[in-house]
């Protein structure tokens, strides 16, 4: 078992709705730990109602009880991070030299989607002395790197189910289905010999003293 709150973790998030997709599980552990817990949210998905959208946000965010000074939410457009590369570069260097996170989650390397690669090359730079994780969205993925497993139970993917349930506007987008979700979360699990896993690339992992 992780002890979690010996770390100080950020996740990033593309597209509010990427990290409880991605690792609603473990950032349900991670909140349980009692860890102090930074949220950096880009962009909405394309094509929502703003105010609509937002409103599922924050009730999803209500199962993680992240503190509400915690969340430094942003509105870039979410089909074109790329032009904003630099600014957003800037943003990350800005947070990790006021809160100096040890462990960070973001997009996997191997993620094609343009606004997910470009959040993963500039926090690459940004904080290239913090671990850093990887998380999974496989409909972005032709491979995944599937190098950390942390094994769930039914709590973890129960909040998961409710988060992601909370998006009563994305239920058409089929990444949404919870069988989807729950199925590789029982591939996962499979794989280490548990009920429930989420799974993540190492980009580097760094263990101090």
């Amino acid at each position: 078992m992780i002890n979690w709150n010996k770390h100080r973790i950020l996740v990033i998030a593309p597209h509010l709705d990427d990290v409880e997709l991605g690792m609603g599980g473990v950032l349900n552990q991670i909140c349980k730990s009692g860890a102090e817990i930074f949220y950096i949210g880009l962009s909405l998905p394309h094509h929502v109602n703003e105010r609509v959208f937002m409103s599922e946000f924050w009730e999803s965010q209500k199962y993680y009880q992240i503190p509400k000074e915690n969340y430094f939410i942003h509105n870039y457009d979410p089909r074109d991070l790329f032009s904003k590369r630099v600014e957003i570069l800037q943003m990350f260097y800005d947070f990790n030299q006021k809160f100096k996170p040890n462990v960070v989650y973001v997009p996997a390397s191997t993620d094609i989607h343009q606004s997910h690669q470009v959040v993963f090359e500039e926090a690459r730079r940004a904080f290239k002395y913090s671990s850093l994780l990887g998380y999974e969205l496989p409909w972005n993925q032709f491979k995944t790197s599937s190098d950390f497993f942390v094994e769930l139970n039914q709590d973890d993917i129960d909040c998961k189910k409710s988060a992601i349930d909370s998006y009563k506007t994305q239920k058409e987008r089929s990444f949404f289905g919870n069988d989807i979700l729950m199925d590789l979360a029982r591939i996962r699990g499979k794989q280490i010999e548990v009920k429930y896993a989420e799974c993540f690339e190492v980009i580097r992992w760094i263990s101090r003293i």
